[in-house]
């Protein structure tokens, strides 16, 4: 075929008869001229449009594209593309390099789109038009985008030379693409214009209209022409009647007076009322204007008209946008649905009577515009750039969003914090816990969506349902203007949802921030530890994190798993999982296991645990919702104990089972007969079964469920026991070892790490590269009627360790089954067993108070009854008893004369030494007498040195490394390290017997007798006393052992006897 009488090549031959096939097939029954030649016409149009650049191109024909019609690309084209007719290479990538450095531009494909330009989604001319424009040939219709319209071209057949392909995105499959139309199409028919002179018509300007306007009733049906100048677009309002907007036309700027017209289906409507001004784009104000306005201030925001780049997509089904990387852009206030699919970065965009709203706060930072339905958004030009990637969550929730803004009439700065709180939410539950489309519904009376169950608190109270639905008619026309963005409040964000990841690594920042070593290791005391001191001072240590210590407040949320792995429970989301300990109301622990969210499968099961119960009735079986009557038992007896054992994956029910608790046990699928019989279940040794009373034993599958039952449901089964097992005082502090396990409710004074009870066979050995570890518990027993309660030492070691949560400084617990134990100076204490069972009653409190140590006279801790363990008094220094200065190694503890490490054997890894001190002192205040211990910093207080003399102390004590006195009535005996003739000694001989010394003081103490101390006090000895001449007898009390706490000086002490007051 010859095309313009040139012969043509076997190449371009080809490409004819391909163009010619494709255009009979997709084109020619859309034409309305049957007898026109259409495909040379295409053909002459295609090489006008190659040829226009001038370029010697080698041929006629752009032999290197190809035809595509609207189904080709709907079906096989699945990635963004562009085509631009005529371009060369080097000027695709000069437009290519536009779409900025980190923009990803449209790839180019090399396409010939041809098709009818309509505005009606089908082939039947009485469809209703909606607004939209697309492209229509033989295989279907694509709707598109342009920038210029002229209505001239509607139902012509057009070439587009440039244009791109967005594809819907693959999550959306029902979805369709669409195009976008980059410049003015050319038409493949001229586009013919009616000769002729022009008619004039008459027509009615804004002055005249507005006065008809007013008669309106009078000239009802009378159709008019109207002409002026466009000086204002609405937005386009669809409903389910019709789809219209609203312009308004002036005579010439600056207008004075303006007319409203309705659109509707391209017929034009006068509406009222009258415009009589015309707002002036106002200057945009700085950024931190209304930053100090008070709280809770009512704030206007501002009409403007502005031009700008999209340069983020912060929430595509939400409208939020990023304008020129410091704006924010919020489309929800508009039905922007056909919009939504052009807007990506390097989109230009005109916005037209605008709202300007600053510091909107609610954890948005940046100034936010945001059109109305009186203003509108118009598109300068497409975006280069390849759509992004989004996730599920950037896809799914554009009904639900409406649903806030049209049905829920949510303000901007809530608005704003609604869509970040659900996006927080979809990256913490979707989608192993919900789809992303299932948790962004909309909701509906019947059926409410999760994702605004969950904010629903929260929006209830600072946007309470039942405001008034927004009248577009009075939004776009009334003056003054009225639309939800023209006032709004500064929002103090209510509270966030960060992920279980997040707020663990926000825990940590506060807690390294707020760790202070100075806490643990309070001064001067820490310069007289050992290095294994220290460290088991700064090996364990904890921070209570309160919601009040987040701002804006953290909402908890995530699925409650119970892990077969460790036994406990945990909190779950997206990003990882945190071990929680939970408690129900009035110190209840957690025992409903249809709390839990998820069972997960562990392949290799390490824990297990054993159950010792009683059955509650027969056998019984599913019928409907209920269960049947229960089967007869074999067995008369009741009271049939059974011993479960929960291994693998039933280890998950582990936190949900109490003492005094009534649960169901749960075995799905066909009843077996003797399941649950002691026939029918796994067997042990009968001995371990009858020592204790067991008539069977039982391995829980791991397909079997726990449901709490009441004992109440259960016919002829009395109410069970649901009080705590006690142990009584007087069983828990004898030395009464019959029975051994004691149980009892206590308040956690202290958690420290200790030293093993028990150094292991292992580590006799020689093998010192691993230590074993301890945890200790100092608690306070809780008895009725007791003011000071008995302190008592609980221990846990391995394999117990590490200890289960809540064990905390505060917190109240209960233990049972603890192994009580006497130690070799006769203190009871108790230890972990393996039927030791634990349940936190109540978390440390919020806020500690502190409270005064009593003030006591000595003899009140001789009297019988319970006495306080730590107290205060005044008494007086009567004499010393030993002094002790010496200097050791910081890591083996050894004497260090002249700094150096004494220890035969290996070099200790480090040299430093510190210095300890000890001091004995004999005390009375006149009704009892006692011997106090001070140790370190206290012997400088005993002392009565000041820091600085103390120091200096020390420094002369470096030299021989230790000095020892022994005081034995009126003189002193020396130790080896001292010499009665040193200047060392004799300065602390004659300082230990001067009033320095000997004074009134304020004693704070503790006793070196343990509460839990089993040994009864000595009773009174008959010692003779010598007056003068003459001798007495009389009974004296047995000296108390005390700890020294501090040492204040009297207030009637003399200060001539005090060394600190020079200092």
């Amino acid at each position: 075929m010859a095309v313009g009488g040139a012969q043509v090549s076997s190449s371009e031959q080809a490409w004819l008869e391909d163009a010619q096939v494709f255009i009979q097939k997709t084109l020619c029954p859309a034409v309305k001229q049957p007898h026109v030649q259409l495909t040379p016409l295409v053909i002459d149009c295609v090489k006008t449009v190659w040829l226009s650049q001038g370029r010697n191109q080698g041929s006629t024909l752009p032999l290197s594209y190809s035809f595509v019609s609207v189904q080709d690309l709907k079906t096989h084209q699945h990635l963004p593309c562009c085509s631009h007719l005529s371009w060369s290479s080097t000027a695709y990538q000069a437009w290519a390099q536009e779409a900025g450095p980190n923009g990803n531009p449209l790839p180019r494909e090399q396409l010939l789109l041809l098709g009818t330009l309509t505005d009606l989604p089908g082939d039947l001319e009485q469809e209703c038009r909606n607004g939209s424009l697309y492209v229509r040939d033989n295989t279907g219709v694509l709707s598109c985008e342009l920038i210029d319209l002229d209505l001239s071209w509607l139902g012509h057949l057009f070439l587009f030379p440039h244009w791109s392909y967005l594809p819907p995105a693959r999550w959306n499959s029902s979805g369709e693409g669409h195009l976008e139309l980059w410049d003015a199409p050319v038409p493949v028919f001229p586009l013919t214009v009616s000769p002729g002179p022009l008619t004039p018509i008459p027509v009615l300007y804004p002055e005249s209209a507005s006065r008809l306007l007013r008669l309106r009733n009078k000239l009802r049906g009378v159709q008019r022409n109207l002409a002026g100048n466009l000086v204002r677009l609405s937005a386009l309002v669809k409903s389910k009647q019709k789809a219209y907007f609203i312009l308004s036309l002036g005579r010439s700027p600056p207008a004075v007076t303006h007319v409203s017209v309705i659109v509707q289906e391209l017929e034009l409507e006068l509406e009222g009322p009258l415009l009589e001004t015309d707002p002036k784009p106002l200057p945009m104000p700085s950024v931190s204007e209304d930053e100090k306005d008070p709280k809770g201030l009512v704030r206007y925001s501002r009409l403007l008209s502005y031009s700008g780049a999209v340069t983020g997509v912060l929430n595509e089904p939400a409208g939020v946008y990023e304008l020129d990387g410091q704006l924010g852009l919020c489309l929800a206030y508009q039905q922007f649905r056909g919009l939504r699919r052009v807007m990506r970065p390097g989109v230009c965009l005109q916005l037209q009577d605008v709202h300007l709203l600053q510091s909107v706060g609610g954890g948005t930072r940046r100034p936010v515009l945001a059109p109305c339905l009186r203003g509108a958004v118009l598109l300068q030009s497409f975006s280069r750039q390849k759509p992004g990637t989004h996730s599920s969550r950037q896809a799914y929730g554009a009904s639900l969003y409406e649903q806030l803004v049209w049905e829920r009439q949510l303000g901007l700065p809530l608005y704003l914090w609604a869509t970040k709180a659900l996006e927080e939410l979809a990256c913490k539950l979707c989608p192993h816990v919900l789809r992303h489309h299932q948790f962004l519904q909309h909701s509906s009376p019947g059926s409410p969506g999760l994702g605004l169950q969950l904010l629903a608190p929260t929006l209830d109270l600072l946007a309470p349902p039942g405001s008034p639905l927004r009248n577009p008619h009075s939004e776009i026309l009334e003056e003054p203007h009225h639309c939800p963005l023209q006032k709004y409040t500064r929002l103090q964000t209510p509270s966030s949802f960060p992920t279980l990841a997040a707020l663990k690594e926000e825990g940590q920042r506060k807690a390294w921030a707020s760790f202070d070593p100075k806490a643990l290791l309070p001064f001067p005391e820490a310069s007289h530890l050992s290095s294994c001191q220290l460290n088991r001072r700064l090996a364990w240590s904890w921070l209570c994190l309160l919601p009040s210590a987040f701002h804006p407040a953290q909402v908890l949320l995530g699925v409650l798993v119970a892990s077969s792995h460790k036994g406990c429970l945990q909190l779950r989301d997206q990003s990882g999982s945190l071990p929680c300990l939970l408690l129900a109301k009035h110190s209840q622990p957690l025992s409903d296991p249809r709390l839990i969210g998820a069972s997960p499968e562990v392949p290799k099961p390490t824990l297990s645990f054993c159950v010792l119960g009683s059955w509650l009735g027969g056998t019984q079986r599913k019928e409907g919702t209920g269960w049947g009557l229960p089967e007869p038992q074999g067995n008369d007896d009741k009271d049939q104990k059974v011993h479960l054992i929960f291994f693998g994956a039933s280890v998950r029910w582990f936190e949900f089972l109490h003492p005094g608790q009534v649960y169901r046990l749960v075995a799905p699928g066909p009843p077996t007969p003797m399941l649950f019989e002691k026939d029918g279940s796994s067997c042990i040794s009968r001995r371990p079964l009858e020592l204790a009373a067991c008539a069977s034993c039982l391995t829980v599958q791991d397909n079997w469920t726990l449901e709490l039952e009441s004992s109440q449901d259960i016919q002829d089964v009395l109410d069970a026991n649901k009080a705590l097992p006690e142990s009584s005082l007087t069983d828990l502090l004898s030395d009464n070892l019959t029975d051994s396990l004691v149980s009892f409710s206590a308040e956690i004074l202290s958690r420290t790490l200790c030293e093993p009870l028990v150094a292991s066979l292992w580590m006799k050995l020689g093998n010192t590269g691993a230590m074993r570890r301890c945890v200790k518990l100092t608690v306070a027993l809780e008895t009725a009627g007791c003011e000071f309660p008995p302190h008592l030492d609980v221990y846990i070691e391995d394999p117990h360790l590490p200890p289960s949560l809540g064990l905390l400084p505060g917190a109240r617990v209960h233990f049972s089954q603890l192994e009580k134990r006497v130690s070799r100076s006769h203190n009871v204490y108790c230890c972990f067993r393996s039927s030791t069972y634990v349940q936190v009653l109540s978390f440390p409190p919020e806020t500690t108070i502190s409270v005064p140590l009593p003030y006591i006279y000595l003899a009140q801790l001789l009297q019988g009854g319970q006495s306080p363990f730590q107290a205060t008094t005044s008494c007086h220094i009567v004499s010393v008893f030993s002094l002790q200065l010496f200097w050791v190694c910081a890591y083996c503890t050894s004497i260090c004369p002249q700094g150096k490490c004494s220890r035969l054997g290996p070099t200790c890894p480090t040299q430093t030494s510190v210095s300890q001190a000890t001091i004995r002192l004999l005390v009375e205040d006149g009704t009892a007498e006692a011997v106090v211990t001070c140790r370190n910093h206290h012997v400088a207080a005993a002392l009565g040195l000041c820091p600085r003399e103390w120091a200096s102390l020390l420094e002369f004590v470096r030299v021989p490394g230790r000095v020892g006195l022994q005081f034995a009535g009126p003189g002193a005996q020396l130790e080896s390290s001292a010499r009665v003739d040193e200047p060392m000694t004799m300065f602390l001989w004659t300082l230990c017997t001067s009033p320095s010394v000997l004074r009134p003081i304020v004693l704070s103490f503790e006793l070196e007798r343990k509460p839990s101390k089993i040994v009864p006090l000595e009773p009174p000895r008959l010692q003779r006393f010598q007056c003068g001449e003459l001798p007495f007898l009389t009974h004296v009390n047995p000296r108390l052992r005390l700890s020294c706490l501090s040492i204040r000086e009297s207030e009637h002490s003399s200060s001539l006897g005090a060394l600190a007051s020079s200092c």
